[in-house]
């Protein structure tokens, strides 16, 4: 027995376990970092009886140290600690970090490793020290480290060092990541302020402008015919079609600007519904009750303009799909395409019919714009393991890769605006607008669906700056109309998870 005492690792006297027990006790009640090592510096400081202790933590941009905290019996070093940086292969901590050992230092003054600068520039004279590393899991953070100790540290100070700086790298670890999740979060908020800042001010300045431009065009072109005046030469045929496109921009800022309130919209609708239910449940029973559960029932739908959707709640994919194909053929009966609308397992979907119409409408018009006449187009419905999805895949010109990642940042068209035609909607190469798969995005976030796109750019035209001819048979690149099939193309889908599905509902007729 009395030699397994001796091999035994000494005790921790209880004063410095109360040390490890109060940093521990911080490290679980604090988020503030600088708030988090004061505490530990400074219970450091009185534990070990020493004028000073203090963290330096590896900055990785600047290749050097900083003090993010340090507390001494004078303040020389927290007073000089902001214009004080240490190099990153300089002083005691710079050997402790590069090799991961503790340092104990009982004569400074005769010890190499000390870096002389921060004496000279602080007044602060280091008589004996210790120094531990800070490592989180693989990565080394900085050091840990007390000065000037009455009388000499110790062994066994290095030991309760050592022990504290795994918990403290931790900690400091942890609470880096939430300050990181702190500024991303509120920069966050400041763009979604600035973002509907900007779309309530598009919105509002262009509405006016537009009403009273088109107004005078039209009084204009009145009195031009009253006086007798050939007006077939004028254009006013191209400034219509551009007030329409400016005011289709409105329209689509507008939809956005008010898809803000779709959340408690749908909390509404989920409360309104609970309330028709109370009310076939209990009208019989308790007639004076029904009454006020009525007026409460009509002022959530007046408040919320429910009774729009209240006939429509669900979109059976047949019939979206059958009025959008009378659309399509009526506003792009100029363009020689082929488009499949193939509804591969009819489905009801949980999601308003006027929604999910002006979702497709917008992939549909947006892959009519970038095939070429002869190309073909596919619109498909379909399951998808237990959920259901929605797609339009077009074998046009593909989106160029480095215009990729904008392409639902909204305003941003994939082509150089001086490329676009500028002419009718569902012209090839009609310039957009960008908003409508910024409207698509912010739909599918707000009613939690998903909408993923898979591109090709065409390989006759890799260069953003390149341009088809608008017509396959005029392509110099296709011998075959089928050759254009596998040159490029752009799928987007709409993957609904499956509590969209409506499954109570009859299933459509094959």
């Amino acid at each position: 027995m009395e030699s397994q005492s001796q091999n035994r690792s000494p005790q921790i006297p209880a004063d410095k376990m109360v040390l490890l027990f109060k940093a521990s006790k911080a490290m679980a009640t604090t988020t503030d970092l600088d708030e988090l090592l004061r505490i530990v510096v400074g219970e450091v400081q009185g534990v070990l009886n020493c004028e000073g202790a203090g963290v330096l933590l590896h900055d990785e941009e600047k290749g050097d140290f900083y003090w993010r905290t340090v507390e001494d019996k004078e303040s020389f070093l927290s007073s000089a600690r902001e214009i004080i940086r240490v190099p990153k292969d300089k002083g005691v901590a710079g050997w402790v970090f590069r090799t991961g050992e503790p340092a104990l230092i009982h004569d400074a003054k005769t010890d190499p490793r000390i870096y002389r600068p921060v004496e000279t520039r602080s007044g602060f004279v280091t008589r004996n020290m210790v120094c531990v590393p800070l490592q989180a899991r693989e990565k080394r953070l900085g050091v840990l480290y007390a000065l000037n100790k009455e009388g000499d540290f110790t062994q066994e100070d290095v030991e309760i060092m050592s022990a504290l700086s795994g918990n403290v790298a931790l900690a400091i670890e942890n609470a880096t990541y939430y300050e990181r999740l702190v500024s991303s979060h509120k920069e966050l908020e400041r763009l979604n302020k600035v973002k509907t800042r900007v779309l309530n001010h598009l919105s509002h300045e262009l509405k006016t402008p537009l009403a009273i431009v088109e107004a005078s065009v039209r009084i204009l072109e009145r009195k031009i015919e009253t006086a007798g005046i050939d007006a077939s030469n004028l254009p006013f045929q191209r400034i219509y079609r551009n007030l329409d496109r400016l005011k289709n921009l409105e329209m689509q800022v507008s939809e956005i600007v008010e898809n803000r309130d779709l959340l408690s919209n749908g909390i509404a609708q989920k409360l309104n519904e609970f309330l028709r239910d109370l009310i076939d449940i209990v009208g019989d029973q308790n007639p004076s009750l029904s009454e006020p559960l009525h007026v409460l029932k009509n002022t959530i739908e007046e408040i919320f303009q429910l009774n729009e959707e209240a006939d429509a709640p669900v979109a059976r994919i047949s019939d979206v799909f059958s009025e959008l194909q009378k659309k399509v053929q009526s506003d792009a009966s100029q363009r020689n395409l082929h488009i499949d609308f193939s509804v591969v397992d009819p489905a009801t979907l949980k999601i308003g019919p006027r929604l999910l119409a002006s979702v497709l409408s917008g992939l549909v018009r947006n892959a009519i714009e970038n095939t070429p006449d002869h190309g073909k187009i596919v619109v498909r419905g379909e399951k998808s393991g237990d959920g259901y999805v929605l797609t339009v895949q077009d074998y046009g010109v593909g989106i160029p890769e480095s215009e990729r990642p904008n392409i639902f940042e909204g305003f941003y068209p994939t082509r150089e605006t001086y490329l676009y035609k500028s002419s009718v909607p569902y012209a090839f190469n009609a310039g957009g607008t960008g908003t409508d798969l910024l409207k698509m995005k912010v739909l599918a976030e707000r009613y939690g669906f998903q909408i993923l796109v898979d591109t090709k750019r065409c390989s006759c035209i890799p260069k953003v700056t390149d341009l088809c001819p608008g017509d396959i048979t005029a392509c110099p690149c296709c011998t075959r109309i089928e050759d254009c099939y596998s040159n490029g193309g752009t799928v987007f889908r709409l993957v609904f998870p499956p509590y969209f599905l409506d499954q109570e509902r009859a299933p459509e007729p094959q």
